[in-house]
């Protein structure tokens, strides 16, 4: 309970901060997030007035919520069924040890799309849920809905995640919403869409993607929007003329093999090239890199142009980066 504690405490700096450097980004007003973890959390205890009450309000929440659970046409038994259920009972707990304030979640929503509008970016309308499940996905979208499931941020120390890989673990703590809310709302507006991509084009689109949640979370870091800690940015840094001169020397830009971008890109506990271990998804620092160097010689390139294939699959990008010249 000590530590669900310190991931509330860290929590509500993040309200104020976003985990993020001190930024004087203008302060946007909170998305509606219908609390559906909390409504299955006391489901059972309403009587039939109030739980007819919310399956009208929040219906179309509901239903998108239930249709990752079951194809099954939605009743009141169905949602008392899962309002029991081990993923409930178990997680709920801890979310409301951690997320106290739920208001939180709905005020960092809200600035990163009023900071994505600002920037150009077109985010459709949709509406939101916060949910407990036991699916992979942290942030799942249903039809019109996105669920963001909050038991995926409960602390790498959470006993539930025992299970999975440090390096999976690592990535589920209350600081990694804002990036994670802000990366799926934005790769799902402009997703990486062409055929026969290289590793080249790939990088290019994770940096250019990188660079949009900074521009979603006004002052988040290189290393938080890349998803790593400050000492695993630092080691990329030093390896950063080594991993890049053994991606050239070995003709690995123009590579199209999905198995080789995978080994750059993909979630992975570390990647090894250089004859050193370095963090996984190392691809996506090079391709940050490589944006932040084409932005210095090309400050006028909107956020939008970053994310649209004639920036990303362009044969002349990285020359006009001056990357590595």
């Amino acid at each position: 309970m000590k530590k669900l504690t310190a991931a509330c405490a860290t929590f509500t700096v993040l309200l104020l901060s976003q985990g993020c450097k001190k930024s004087t980004s203008a302060d946007f007003p909170p998305a509606h997030i219908v609390p559906l973890y909390s409504v299955m959390r006391d489901y059972n205890k309403m009587d039939s007035l109030e739980q007819r009450a919310v399956l009208s309000s929040d219906s179309v929440e509901i239903a998108a919520f239930m249709k990752t659970i079951s194809e099954m046409p939605i009743s009141s038994a169905q949602v008392e069924a899962w309002a029991a259920s081990p993923a409930v009972t178990v997680f709920t707990p801890a979310v409301d040890s951690v997320f106290s304030d739920t208001a939180a979640v709905s005020h960092i929503l809200g600035n990163i799309l009023g900071n994505a509008q600002a920037a150009g970016l077109d985010i459709p309308r949709r509406r939101y849920a916060s949910v407990v499940y036991g699916r992979p996905e942290s942030i799942l979208f249903v039809d019109s809905v996105v669920l963001i499931a909050l038991n995926h941020y409960l602390g790498a120390d959470y006993p539930g995640y025992s299970h999975w890989p440090v390096f999976m673990r690592a990535a589920k703590t209350p600081e990694a919403l804002a990036p994670d809310l802000a990366e799926a709302l934005i790769a799902t507006r402009y997703p990486y869409e062409i055929e026969n991509g290289t590793l080249l084009n790939r990088m290019l689109y994770e940096g250019a993607l990188a660079h949009a949640k900074q521009a979603a979370i006004p002052g988040l870091s290189d290393a938080m929007a890349l998803g790593y800690d400050e000492t695993q940015y630092r080691q990329l840094l030093e390896a950063e003329k080594a991993l890049w001169h053994t991606l050239v020397a070995n003709r690995l830009l123009f590579d199209s093999s999905e198995l080789l971008i995978d080994k750059f890109i993909a979630p992975s506990p570390q990647t090894n090239l250089t004859g050193t271990s370095l963090p996984g998804r190392a691809g996506r620092f090079i391709g940050k890199r490589i944006v932040d160097s084409y932005l210095k010689n090309h400050p006028e390139t909107t956020v939008e142009k970053l994310l649209s294939p004639s920036f990303f699959a362009s044969q002349e990008t990285l020359r006009e980066s001056g990357y590595g010249l």
